[in-house]
């Protein structure tokens, strides 16, 4: 029993003769007739009266319309279901993130554009650093991620690509007595005590990193204060128990008892990358690949 079986039914019970149907599914009478016999003989039985001037249902007729309208139905989901999912308008996005990515809006704005286009596309946040993102990809637990870090030349399995690029902020104490500038310089906190914001994977931290890559001269954190997340941070921060310097657009967060300063060294900014699969073949996640930020 085909598919086909069941619409050339369906189309003789409800136009109530062949020759009606066979107009309707622009195939010839005997055609038609033929693949009715066909099904009937498999099913053991008639489905049609034939006697009377109307072609009728007989009760097997009946009951068989019922299901058969059920498959029909299903049939035709199957082939939405498949073709949203080949055009990758179903399915999921699994995204890994850190918070300084969040707070600065790169990530918000990609995902509010996708969405716009794909709204049925499911979509899971986790918050990861640099080296877990990495991990989680390459297992297929996590589909994207967003991180400070680029991909590895190492690792031919994975990719990534310059997300945004932004500059820096120190972040204080509200009572801080640097809070008072409008803006702050390296040699400035290079006196204070400063909050590490720590890597995942124990490599060092984000103050450590950026001054080496800028030869900024900052006074090396004690590493009594640390934290591996952008909000730990803020909390430490907000403790009073120094200083740290974030990415810009962190601010957002709004923490309580925290003021935020620009550091005023030209050209100092850092990227974020968008990590993936070097090969994807999930459509929705190709999608949002190839997703601007709106």
């Amino acid at each position: 029993m085909e598919l086909r079986h069941l619409r050339y039914f369906v189309a003789v019970a409800e136009e109530g003769g062949f020759s009606r149907a066979a107009r309707r599914l622009h195939v010839v009478q005997p055609t038609l007739s033929m693949q009715i016999r066909d099904l009937e003989n498999e099913l053991g039985g008639p489905l049609f009266d034939r006697g009377s001037r109307q072609t009728r249902l007989t009760p097997a007729g009946q009951a068989f319309l019922i299901e058969a309208r059920r498959v029909l139905a299903q049939a035709e989901r199957a082939q939405v279901a498949a073709r949203l999912a080949l055009r990758g308008e179903t399915g999921a996005v699994r995204i890994g993130v850190a918070g300084a990515v969040v707070f600065g809006g790169i990530l918000t704005a990609r995902i509010r554009a996708f969405h716009e286009a794909r709204p049925l596309v499911r979509i899971e946040l986790r918050e990861a650093g640099p080296e877990t993102q990495r991990a989680a990809i390459l297992a297929g637990e996590l589909d994207v991620g967003f991180s400070a870090l680029p991909a590895p030349l190492s690792e031919p399995l994975l990719t990534s690509a310059p997300a945004s690029s932004v500059s820096f902020l120190v972040a204080l104490p509200a009572g801080h007595v640097l809070a008072g500038h409008e803006t702050l310089t390296a040699e400035q906190i290079s006196g204070v005590e400063l909050v590490e914001y720590t890597f995942d994977d124990g490599r060092g931290d984000l103050v450590s990193d950026l001054s080496r890559l800028a030869r900024l001269k900052l006074w090396p954190a004690s590493s009594r204060f640390r934290a591996d997340s952008t909000l730990g941070v803020l909390a430490l921060v907000a403790a009073g128990v120094g200083v740290t310097v974030v990415p810009a657009g962190v601010h957002r967060a709004a923490v309580p008892n925290v003021v935020y300063r620009p550091l005023a060294e030209p050209g100092l900014t850092t990227g974020f990358h968008l990590l993936h699969r070097t090969t994807e073949t999930a459509p929705a996640v190709a999608a949002f690949l190839d997703t601007g930020e709106g």
